[in-house]
């Protein structure tokens, strides 16, 4: 591999300086809430406090897994405001990705222990690649909207922040199998010395996870590690946190057609599909996804004084996959060889198998001072990211070869990204009621691509150099007029530049791409009584030049997206909480909104043209994947200490594949409801003992939560829709048995 001794040379050094360090241990014994205060200082300065005018979910850890097992996290977030979550292949153990207020992952900004987690090429973190994560997690914050200054890409629906778990006060050992419907299986082991006289502390997890997934083809072989070496000494913390993803997963992002559905069933999935010469139908058994992904970070923080912290990290993300596949009857000229001579006869097309694949390599270093002194709570830092990508071709097979090397590249292209980013954030109490927040950071980016590309009829040059640079200020006021009611307004401005696939779909489409401005104006309501608690929050967010999907999908299942010039989003997200009758309690949550193009100018291809095409012109259409009503409520009833139910309803209105808001290009609403059972076996002298059960989609519902969708014209104007759905999986259980010592 390309710059393999640099990079072992980096993660060598980072062992060294975490193990070094551990050999100048002070012996002592740790105090917990010291502790406790320096794990905060560690994503402290990309999350917002109780004071901060933002619209913020806190969700510890331990909440997070009652909500499944075996599922990658979109799936068991999608009960906070504004969350849908969807997978493609139907389970949430395989590919699973969410939207935020109609935003794709692309704009959520993902952090883990304040280091930006989000590749900075496609913006986007694929939950696949890091198996199982959710058992290691700590804590999780969503910020919805802009958000306050984080590390990594612009936020421009949310924000999440996730922080892995640290180093416990005692020794412990654990030990979790989970088994289910489509031959999921999922073990877990996990172990730690707890905190040491001499203040080290050693977590380590691996997780093991395997399914049939409920689409044909939709299996999953995964396997996740996590490391995490720390050092608390007095008023100070070093911790190096290291994970490790293997992901095996078959190629699902296709979709299915209505009509392969009514012919196949909603399991069907063509990936992989060919006919042999008597027209037999055939599966590549190969089909698919492979990645590779390791990520270690070195945390260091420490209490300059009783009010100054300083917290400053290094975090090295490597990856390497490719997917492969068989493309049946394929032009040579596509991958710009030569037509084959075999036996004599020539051949411009044959049968063949691909490799796609891509390296990279993103270094970030960072850097934060948190001051809280009387009225005063203010953070600085700043952050340089470099990143590095290889993407390139290999065909290993090919029916008629008379001269390719199955190590030839047929395309070869590397993108480089300088991200800059410093900001300053400080929050003044005025006085017990009133609290004013400010926040500013500066982004400067730096993006050049080299070489040719396979996205198109023929391996294509994207040489292009890229500069941008951002100025993203935010302000809010917070109001609390006593203890059970407060009320927060902000208003920010973020700034985003295009994506590699971004420049991509333009240069496919002809047109041009542009950055994305939006101001996000926040109001909201909180009340919290003994028993109960709600909240409001209303948003308006105006863009300019907002990039939306299109309905398309590029050869590797990622959406296609397109400036417009003017829209919005604007809603209200209502949510609250209440005990009740003892033993239960109701936990529920919606958003309402509206989601608008003020002007868009739809572009149809005419008989698949690449060159010709008709406009159509639409007023305050619908944006696409963008429902209008968000719900979800949880009624937990826990009659015994050791025994609690969970019974849990999502509903996502109707939405549209594209931006012409035709019901040709409709997506249904739907309501799932999953159930769970937990019970606690009574401690023995070795451990305890936990017997957890899950229903998903309880009342058997066959829905849709995803698709694409492409209009075309032919040459007398007569429209027609090509389209691919994602089934959802029905009714499916899965059981989890978990000992703890």
């Amino acid at each position: 591999m390309k710059k393999v001794f640099t990079n072992k040379l980096f993660l060598s050094l980072t062992f060294l300086l975490a193990f070094g360090y551990q050999l100048r241990a002070e012996n002592f014994p740790p105090d917990s809430l010291q502790r406790v205060e320096l794990e905060e200082v560690v994503v402290l300065s990309t999350r917002a406090g109780n004071r901060t005018p933002i619209a913020h979910s806190n969700i510890p850890g331990a909440e997070i897994r009652e909500q499944g097992t075996a599922s990658n996290l979109p799936a068991l977030l999608q009960t906070l405001p504004s969350v849908v979550a969807f997978t493609e292949g139907g389970t949430p153990v395989g590919n699973t990705a969410f939207r935020i207020r109609g935003t794709d992952a692309t704009r959520i900004n993902v952090t883990l222990n304040g280091m930006p987690l989000n590749n900075p090429m496609s913006s986007e973190v694929f939950w696949v690649n890091l198996p199982d994560l959710a058992s290691s997690l700590q804590s999780v914050q969503l910020q919805r909207g802009v958000g306050t200054s984080t590390n990594g890409g612009s936020a421009f629906g949310a924000s999440l922040s996730l922080q892995t778990t640290g180093g416990r006060l005692n020794a412990y050992g654990e030990a979790s199998t989970s088994l289910g419907s489509y031959n999921t299986f999922q073990s877990n082991i996990a172990a730690g010395t707890g905190i040491l006289e001499n203040g080290i502390s050693f977590d380590v997890r691996y997780s093991h996870i395997t399914s049939d997934g409920y689409i044909r083809n939709a299996f999953v072989d995964h396997n996740n590690l996590y490391l995490s070496l720390s050092h608390y000494a007095d008023k100070q913390l070093l911790r190096f946190v290291y994970l490790r993803g293997r992901q095996k997963t078959g190629i699902t992002w296709n979709g299915v057609s209505k009509e392969e559905m009514e012919q196949y069933g909603r399991r069907f999935n063509p990936a992989g599909m060919f006919f042999d010469d008597a027209g037999n139908r055939h599966y590549y058994e190969n089909e698919t996804d492979n990645y590779f992904s390791d990520i270690a970070q070195l945390i260091f923080t420490r209490n300059l004084t009783d009010f100054l912290d300083l917290n400053a990290n290094l975090s090295y993300n490597y990856g390497f996959g490719y997917y492969e596949n068989y493309r049946a009857n394929r032009r040579f000229s596509d991958f710009g060889l030569q037509p084959q001579v075999v036996d004599g006869v020539t051949h411009a097309r044959s049968d063949v198998i691909r490799r796609k694949m891509m390296e990279n390599h993103y270094y970030v270093g960072n850097v934060a001072l948190n001051y809280h002194r009387n009225a005063w709570t203010v953070q600085t830092g700043l952050m340089l990211g470099i990143y590095t990508g290889d993407h390139f071709g290999k065909l290993p097979w090919v029916k008629y070869n008379e001269n390719i090397s199955p190590n030839d590249l047929w395309y070869d292209n590397t993108s480089r990204k300088q991200d800059f980013n410093i900001f300053a954030r400080a929050e003044y109490q005025m006085n017990n009621k009133w609290t004013a927040f400010g926040d500013v950071q500066g982004r400067f980016i730096s993006l050049k691509l080299e070489g040719n590309d396979d996205d198109f009829p023929n391996p294509t040059d994207l040489t292009s150099r890229h500069h941008y640079n951002f100025f993203n200020p935010k302000a809010g006021i917070f109001f609390r007029p006593n203890l059970n009611n407060s009320l927060y307004a902000s208003i920010s401005i973020g700034n985003r530049e295009p994506l590699r696939n971004n420049f991509k779909d333009a240069m496919q489409t002809n047109h041009e791409i542009l950055p994305e401005r939006m101001y996000d104006f926040e109001l909201g309501y909180r009340w919290n009584g003994r028993n109960a608690h709600f909240g409001s929050n209303f948003y308006y967010m105006l863009y300019d030049n907002q990039l939306v999907h299109t309905g398309r999908l590029s050869g590797t299942g990622s959406s296609m997206l397109e400036n417009v010039k003017e829209s919005y989003r604007t809603g209200i997200e209502l949510e609250g909480g209440i005990a009740f009758a003892r033993h239960f309690r109701f936990d529920a949550n919606t958003t309402l909104s509206r989601n608008k193009i003020k002007n868009y100018a739809a572009r149809y291809a005419v008989d698949w043209s690449t060159t010709d095409y008709i406009t159509e012109e639409f007023k305050n259409t619908d944006i696409s994947f963008s429902p209008s009503v968000i719900g979800s409520g949880t009624l937990s009833y826990q009659p015994l200490q050791n025994l609690g139910f969970r019974l849990t309803g999502i509903y996502a209105g109707s939405q549209f594949m594209d931006n012409m808001a035709d019901d040709a290009s409709k997506l249904d609403a739907y309501f799932i409801s999953n159930f769970s059972a937990s019970y606690r076996f009574k401690p023995m002298s070795w451990g305890v003992t936990e017997l957890d059960f899950f229903i998903n989609n309880l009342l058997n519902n066959k829905y849709i939560a995803n698709g694409w969708s492409v209009k075309t014209v032919d040459s007398e104007g007569n429209p027609s829709f090509t389209q691919g759905f994602f089934p959802q999986a029905t009714r499916n259980v899965m059981m989890r048995l978990t000992i703890r010592f």
